[in-house]
């Protein structure tokens, strides 16, 4: 149920509420990107920042959810009837995520930084989203929470544009979607990556082990991993094949699947994707229509598993270092807004 993409215009721009502090000329820009370097690297220094972060919770008659205000990081989702959580629990001693939003980028830049526009720039891993206590809750109603980060000095020192990023996560009926918007508040084409990294209990039931669930795809597929490097890029010519079974509708689960790190799918048919139990049936579904890659990843050691819906990839192991030549990058005009979102099914 993806949203697709679109560039708003007219009287429907100007209903769009501007972030604070956007006018600013051009030199006094240059200034502040030397002087919050510094800051910024100790603002995203730590993995979590709890001491500014609040829950906000949300339910409807079937569905509750938790996001955490840092990171706008979906904490919870559980289903009423049974009190079952279906959100890995954050192990610290594992894996301390449960749903990461990825912007600017995803993944891992090549030697930790690229160019745009001549400069050299260090954009944490996974981008500025993660992490980060300066989101806000934006409004609550009575099926939805938005949260929302501007651009600002310590932003601007690692990603050189002004913006206006909007997460939305709705409950309607037995769905939980998760809508993203992307406003260029700058004068120039903004660019950027997109990308979801929810973590799902695995085992599920009690009784079962990590080795009786399976992803079932929605068509079938025989494609192949693009390689994931030790240093955390991709291979666009080295690539490692993937276990399917059942005609290539179904990959089985086991930890040994991720010694490797992630499995990264460029040219999947299927646009959804069911977690199942050999056992019970069906969990979940993920429908991740209008995005262009998909990414399966767990730790060796976690009982989950991510299913992560993305627009582009992190850098090629090939790549040149200029951000502007990213696969996947995306180019959004200046004034225009891209949406685009992913959906959770309950079974």
């Amino acid at each position: 149920m993806g949203l697709g993409v679109h560039a708003r215009s007219g009287m429907e721009r100007q209903r769009i509420l501007l972030c604070p502090g956007q006018r600013r000329n051009e030199q006094k820009k240059e200034q502040d990107v030397t002087q919050a370097g510094n800051a910024l690297n100790e603002y995203f220094g730590g993995n979590q920042f709890t001491t500014l972060s609040m829950d906000h919770h949300l339910e409807n008659e079937l569905l509750r959810i938790t996001v955490q205000s840092t990171g706008a990081e979906l904490k919870s989702l559980v289903k009423r009837e049974t009190g079952q959580e279906y959100i890995w629990s954050g192990n610290p001693a594992v894996w301390a995520s449960t749903a990461p939003v990825l912007f600017p980028i995803i993944g891992t830049l090549r030697d930790g930084k690229t160019r745009i526009e001549g400069r050299e720039y260090a954009i944490p891993k996974h981008g500025i989203i993660r992490h980060n206590d300066q989101l806000e809750l934006y409004s609550k109603r009575e099926d939805r929470l938005v949260f929302r980060l501007c651009s600002s000095e310590e932003t601007y020192a690692v990603y050189p544009y002004h913006f206006d990023f909007r997460i939305t996560f709705r409950l309607r009926n037995e769905h939980l979607i998760v809508y993203h918007e992307v406003m260029n508040r700058d004068e120039r084409p903004m660019l950027f990556h997109l990308g979801g990294h929810p973590a799902f209990r695995v085992p599920f039931f009690d009784g079962d082990t990590y080795e009786d669930y399976y992803l079932r795809f929605e068509h079938a597929e025989d494609s192949v991993s693009y390689r994931v490097t030790d240093a955390g890029t991709v291979s666009n010519r080295d690539t490692r094949p993937v276990p399917w079974t059942e005609g290539g509708k179904v990959l089985p689960l086991t930890h040994e699947l991720f010694a490797h790190d992630a499995l990264v799918f460029k040219d999947l048919e299927s646009r959804s994707v069911n977690l199942e139990s050999r056992n019970h049936g069906p969990v979940l579904k993920l429908d991740y229509a209008g995005w262009t890659h998909l990414g399966v990843w767990a730790k060796t050691n976690g009982d989950f598993v991510c299913l992560e819906p993305w627009i582009g990839l992190a850098d090629a192991a090939e790549g040149d270092g200029e951000f502007a030549h990213k696969e996947g990058i995306i180019s959004l005009e200046p004034n225009g807004v891209y949406e685009m979102s992913y959906d959770i099914k309950i079974l």
